[in-house]
């Protein structure tokens, strides 16, 4: 059974494509349209869900909200697909809690959703593929508690809520009790609102700090309350607040739970992924016994992607200079330039799916070397210096550089760079000595191990810079032609897409 999940209206549309309960494509409506965080009905997406692997029948469309606006709006635009097919409409919760459970892996699990507006904070059980809502009331969601301080500090809500959560390392939590109090009020706290492009006060500063120890601690009263209330050992996470991963990592210290899973895509993109997979379980009598224990996300490579032959035809047409590398040296090319202290555009097979580059769709340096947090920062981010950078480790060298207790494939827990490692890997190491961990097994995406175990080889460092290939308030680049106008736009030295090498000094 081909089943398409729609998610629409809302921040971040998205469809995906199951068959039998496995994931076969995923991508957010923003990588085709270019524009971030795009709301509208995901018809490009669509259509590349449609033509996935050549021409896809389609079962059954599930839609991720279920409200009498919604339906209409959705039907209409939906006609335009001329698929011929069954239609359900799924609520909200339930397609939040399946994308938050069922690629986990889990057999029994606490879900929690930690949302902006609809749905808010949910609270729910599943128990051996099957999902029980949990009936509480919360007076406010703290999604959007956290949103109303991103615009009053001058950011764009429902978009820069990470800005303010790396704005938080530079300051002190002196207005933590009285956040949640003031959240329709924040001028009551006595701090004058930030306009944008503005510098930060102290007071912006702290009041970042503060909020985000705030939505930290009353997140872990959750956590504490949905322990006691299903006595479950381990934990799914979706929603927006799911996405900060200094939160996620507070839940999994807190000890209550033997496993957090963090669903990547857990914003408004990964509904369209749990609608689908809701009505599956529900409608299928088929128990794939043998998923329990595995992560069912494929490293969220899921998008899109582009072979050798389109990539030099896009090439030759457009009259770029470029060196086709042999298959087995594409890593060993890419760590060299890396070891020289270049900075290396990486566009390789199937586009990430979520809001995390995962080593797809990346732009790679050397984590060593002085000024590059400030260089990629301001000439090629186009975007405050204060922004951090994740690094990506080896798995295996993972404990050496950082204080980390899990597997972190998907950059969404955070950890204190070991004190010993702080100036070797200073650009991943932020004020607070924390760094947004994305640890790497080969078997998760062979050839991105390869070049940084190729760099390793080289350096004696098995670490590098991982920051998604876009300039600020842009989307991830999907095509070769967005990764070389991104190439070509800013101070990024060489580009390697699929087997091919373009150096800036000679690419035309």
């Amino acid at each position: 059974m081909n089943i398409l999940g729609v998610s629409c209206f809302k921040p971040d549309s998205s469809v995906s494509l199951i068959r039998d309960g496995r994931i076969l494509a995923s991508a957010q409506e923003e990588r085709f349209t270019r524009k971030k965080h795009d709301s509208s009905f995901p018809f490009n997406a669509a259509k590349w869900c449609l033509g996935y692997g050549g021409a896809v029948k389609i079962d059954l469309v599930v839609f991720s909200d279920n409200n009498p606006f919604y339906k209409l709006r959705a039907l209409s635009a939906l006609s335009k697909l001329k698929i011929k097919s069954g239609i359900i409409f799924l609520s909200a919760d339930e397609s939040f809690c399946a994308a938050a459970y069922y690629p986990s892996g889990l057999r029994d699990s606490a879900i929690l959703i930690n949302n902006k507006a609809d749905p808010g904070i949910i609270f729910a059980e599943a128990r051996n593929k099957k999902i029980t809502l949990l009936k509480q009331r919360f007076p406010y969601s703290l999604g959007s508690v956290y949103s109303a301080y991103t615009e009053y500090l001058g950011f764009k809500a429902d978009s820069d809520e990470y800005r303010v959560m790396g704005l938080a390392a530079f300051g002190r939590p002196e207005y933590r009790k009285s956040v949640i109090s003031c959240r329709n009020r924040i001028s009551k706290l006595g701090i004058r609102k930030r306009q944008p492009g503005e510098e930060f006060s102290e007071q912006d500063k702290n009041l970042a700090a503060s909020v985000q120890a705030a939505i930290e601690e009353e997140t872990l009263r959750l956590t504490e309350n949905l322990h006691k209330l299903t006595g479950q050992d381990n934990l799914c996470l979706a929603g927006d607040l799911a996405l900060n991963c200094l939160i996620n990592t507070k839940v999994q210290k807190q000890g209550l739970f033997r496993r957090v899973w963090v669903q990547p895509a857990a914003n408004r993109s990964g509904a369209s992924l749990g609608a689908a997979l809701s009505v599956w379980h529900k409608e299928s009598q088929v128990s794939h016994e043998a998923d329990y224990g595995k992560d069912l996300m494929q490293g969220c490579f899921l998008g899109p992607e582009f072979d050798d032959a389109y990539i030099e035809n896009f090439l030759n047409s457009s009259n770029i200079n470029y060196r086709k590398l042999d298959l087995k040296k594409i890593a060993d090319t890419g760590a060299d330039l890396l070891a020289q202290g270049l900075v290396v555009g990486w566009f390789q097979g199937k586009m990430e799916y979520g809001p995390r580059a995962l080593g797809a769709r990346s732009i790679l340096a050397d984590s060593r070397k002085p000024g590059i947090h400030d260089r990629l920062n301001l000439k090629i981010k186009i975007r405050e210096n204060f922004r951090p950078f994740a690094p990506t480790v080896l798995s295996e060298h993972a404990g050496e550089y950082f204080d980390l207790e899990l597997d972190s494939p998907y950059m969404l827990f955070t950890a204190s760079v070991r004190e010993g490692k702080r100036k070797e890997i200073a650009a991943v190491c932020h004020a607070d000595n924390s760094s947004r961990v994305q640890t790497l097994k080969r078997k998760d995406n062979p050839l991105y191990y390869d070049l940084i175990n190729e760099f390793f080889k080289k350096t004696g460092c098995p670490v590098i810079i991982n920051t998604s290939f876009n300039t600020n308030n842009e989307p991830i680049v999907r095509t070769p032609q967005e990764a070389w106008r991104c190439f070509n736009s800013t101070e990024i030295d060489s580009l390697i897409m699929g087997s091919f090498l373009i150096n800036k000094r000679s690419s035309r």
